[in-house]
Parts: structure tokens; C-alpha cells; sequence
């Protein structure tokens, strides 16, 4: 038995590890995004620069629809072998990915085998972002104290915007120290290629760290015998699945919207220069973190359902507004429109971990919620930024994609409030953990 010190010691350690780990992922992972309209002209030439934008936006979302098998397969060793081997695994392979996307030569030299080399990296990189998300949340909060599980929960999505400011940061510093013919021709590489020696720090800091408390209770508690967490979860838990979905489809749309498309949404349909819009990107991410601590603190104190019901409304208000302040092309503007769409996305995806470890018994919560939540990504999330772009080419309208955030929002709200109240099974497992 640990004393408290030991045991505030190993909780230090655990955010840590699954803090950085997620910073070094999402630094990685949405590095492609940010980098879309300069990767479309060396990997997809066409003489149509939407075209070419599309094809980038595809191959965005082919990342995504690997996630689900990559959450399957990590969350099957995670729940029989445990979640700090996995998470380890996730890492390593996300960061090899992404340098090899820095490395991979452009179509004018290697022809048709660059975007071809550049699938199967975003393949790699969707598998290992399936994984990660709900295993470090898992982790995590499976180490917190009663009363701060959302608290705890709260570093993932913190983190993982964290490591997009550090991408976005990377870029910022670039667009000022080098011209603009630099950063096409050489530039956009180097944070792709820094991913490498990041990926080992995560490496080192998970390996450092011990299984989560429950992890090794259920162990020691358990036979070991044989199970198959994928059936488990299909068989027992198919409704708290379906809620799982329902909020993470919400958080999907919203959150990929900001950090997979509003750069370019900024620079090529509201006129903003890179500089411009990479600094309204960045504050609006720090807004986020805020939105993400207060929500932390919230649920805990307000419980999951209350928190969940007021943050989707807001979300559905302020996407709209959000958008027309986007379109004005000023920076100012453009800054407090995104900050608003930050705040309320910094809400939804507090909630989201939570959710991971409150609706599934330890024995199938990793496979369980990296199914539900991974699926819904692939369906939503990757998708998100090609959906937007192809609304704006069909109808002229700036704001159209905020109608879909919109609906999207409210039609999970939904689902999820139709799964609380339709299995009253779940209900004493998403009550606020005091």
C-alpha cells in the first residue's frame, strides 16, 4: 500500500507522462492540417487549387477512418496487457510517421509514389491517434482522486491543444524567419521532421511511469484467464457505447473544424495573411486550455448531464457568430469569433474523457471507448474539414459550414440524452464523482 506521498508522486507522474505524450501526438497529428495548402501544391498538382485542396483534405480524412481499427487493436493490449505499454507503442509510432511525412519527396520528383507514400503515413498516423486519446484518458483518470476525475480528465484535451499551439508556434516562427518561397519550397518539413526526438521524450516518460491503480487492482482481482475485450463491450455495453459515440461525434465535428480547418479557412476564403492567421489560431487554442480547466472544475462540482446539455447550446449558439467574424478577414475580429468557438469546443472535450472511464467497467474501457469515440471521429472528424471546404465551393457562403457544426451539435445532444434516459443502468456511473 502507498502512502499519500508515494501515491501524489505517482499521480504527478501519470499526468505528466499522458500530458506530454498527448502534446507530442497532437503536435504531430495536426501538423498536416496546418500545413494543407502548401502539401496540396507539392503532393496533388492541379491546375484548380480547390481541387487540389480536396484531394489534401481526403487524405486528411483516410487518417481518420484508420483510427477506429488503430483504437481496436491498441485498446485490445491495452486492456489485457496494460494501458502503459500501449500508450508507449501509440507514440513511437506517431512520431515515426510524421517524420516520414517531412521526409517523403514532393510528386515532382518521385511522381505518383509521393501521395501514395503520403496515404500510407496518414494511415499510420490514424492508427496510433486511435489508440492514444482514450487510453491516456483512461490512464489518467483511472490514477485521480475522488471528486477531481474530470479535473484529472481535463489534461488530455489541454494537452492536446498544447501540442497543437506547439505545432502552429513552429509555423508562426517559420512564416516570420523565412520568406514565403523558403517555407514552400523547404519550410513546411522542419516541423514535420522535429517530430522524431519528440516522440522518444514521450517514450521515455511513459515507460516511467507504473500501471494505473485500477488496472492493477482488476489484475490482482481477476483469474487470468483468456477474454475478448472487443466482444465484451459489443455484447454488455452497447448502449453506453452508443452515448459514447453520440458526444464524441459533437466534439469531432467541432474540435477538427478548429484545428483542421479554420487556418485555411482564414487564409484562402477570409484574405488573412498566414502570420495573421496563425495567431488568431493560437489564441483561440489558449482560450480553449481555460475553457478546458473551468469545465473540469464544473463537472465535478455540477455532474456530467448538466454540463454536457449547456455547453452543446452554447456550442450551437456561437458557431454562427463565430464564422461571420472569421469572414471579416481582420484580425481582431477574427481573434474574439474563434476565441468564442474555442471556449465552447474547451467544454466538450473535458467532458469527453470523462466519459471514456465513467460509462465502462475497467475490464473493456479501453476497447469500448476507442471504438465508440474513434468511430465517430472517423465519421465526422476527419471529414469535417472536406465537408466545410466542399459547402463553401457549392454555395459562396462563408458561413455555410457553421449551419453543419449547428446541426450536427444538437442531433448528438440527442443521442446522448436519449442513451441517459433510456438505460438506467448508466445512470449511476455518469452521476459527479464526489
Amino acid at each position: 500500500m502507498k502512502t499519500n506521498n508515494e501515491l501524489a508522486v505517482a499521480r504527478r507522474k501519470a499526468v505528466t507522462a499522458a500530458g506530454i505524450g498527448n502534446f507530442v501526438e497532437w503536435f504531430d497529428f495536426v501538423l498536416y492540417a496546418q500545413f494543407a495548402s502548401i502539401i496540396a501544391l507539392h503532393f496533388f498538382p492541379s491546375d484548380n487549387p480547390t481541387t487540389g485542396l480536396l484531394a489534401t483534405f481526403a487524405v486528411f480524412a483516410l487518417g481518420f477512418f484508420a483510427r477506429p481499427i488503430g483504437g481496436v487493436l491498441f485498446g485490445h493490449y491495452g486492456d489485457k496487457r496494460g494501458r502503459k505499454k500501449a500508450l508507449g507503442a501509440a507514440v513511437l509510432m506517431m512520431s515515426l510517421a510524421t517524420l516520414a511525412i517531412g521526409l517523403t519527396p514532393a510528386y515532382s520528383t518521385i511522381g505518383l509514389a509521393a501521395p501514395i507514400l503520403l496515404i500510407i503515413w496518414r494511415l499510420f498516423q490514424g492508427l496510433s491517434a486511435g489508440g492514444e486519446y482514450s487510453g491516456s484518458s483512461t490512464f489518467v483518470i483511472e490514477y485521480a482522486p475522488k471528486g477531481k476525475r474530470a479535473l484529472f480528465g481535463s489534461v488530455n484535451p489541454i494537452a492536446t491543444a498544447l501540442g497543437i499551439i506547439g505545432g502552429a508556434s513552429v509555423g508562426l516562427l517559420m512564416t516570420y524567419a523565412l520568406s514565403p518561397e523558403q517555407v514552400h519550397d523547404w519550410g513546411w518539413r522542419v516541423p514535420f521532421i522535429i517530430a522524431g526526438p519528440l516522440g522518444l521524450v514521450g517514450l521515455y516518460l511513459r515507460n516511467r511511469v507504473e500501471e494505473s491503480p485500477e488496472f492493477q487492482q482488476m489484475q490482482k482481482q481477476s483469474k487470468p484467464v483468456q477474454h475478448a475485450p472487443l466482444v465484451e463491450a459489443v455484447k454488455h455495453a452497447k448502449k453506453k457505447m452508443m452515448i459514447m459515440f453520440g458526444w464524441a461525434a459533437v466534439n469531432a465535428i467541432g474540435f477538427y473544424l478548429l484545428t483542421g480547418y479554420m487556418i485555411t479557412f482564414m487564409i484562402n476564403n477570409a484574405g488573412m495573411a498566414r502570420a495573421e492567421a496563425l495567431t488568431a489560431f493560437i489564441v483561440a487554442l489558449s482560450v480553449f486550455c481555460v475553457a478546458c480547466l473551468v469545465a473540469g472544475w464544473a463537472i465535478d462540482r455540477f455532474g456530467i448531464q448538466k454540463i454536457a446539455i449547456g455547453s452543446a447550446l452554447l456550442m450551437a449558439a456561437l458557431v454562427m457568430p463565430a464564422f461571420n467574424m472569421l469572414s471579416t478577414g481582420e484580425l481582431s475580429t477574427a481573434i474574439i469569433g474563434l476565441s468564442l468557438y474555442g471556449f465552447s469546443i474547451g467544454i466538450i472535450s473535458t467532458l469527453t474523457p470523462l466519459l471514456m472511464v465513467e460509462l465502462f467497467p475497467v475490464r473493456i474501457r479501453y476497447t469500448a471507448s476507442a471504438l465508440s469515440y474513434n468511430l465517430a471521429y472517423a465519421l465526422l472528424g476527419g471529414t469535417a474539414p472536406y465537408i466545410a471546404t466542399t459547402l463553401v465551393a457549392q454555395t459562396g457562403s462563408n458561413v455555410s459550414p457553421g449551419y453543419y457544426v449547428a446541426a450536427i451539435t444538437l442531433v448528438g445532444l440527442c443521442v446522448v440524452l436519449a442513451g441517459f434516459y433510456s438505460d438506467r443502468a448508466a445512470k449511476p456511473a455518469v452521476q459527479p464523482s464526489v
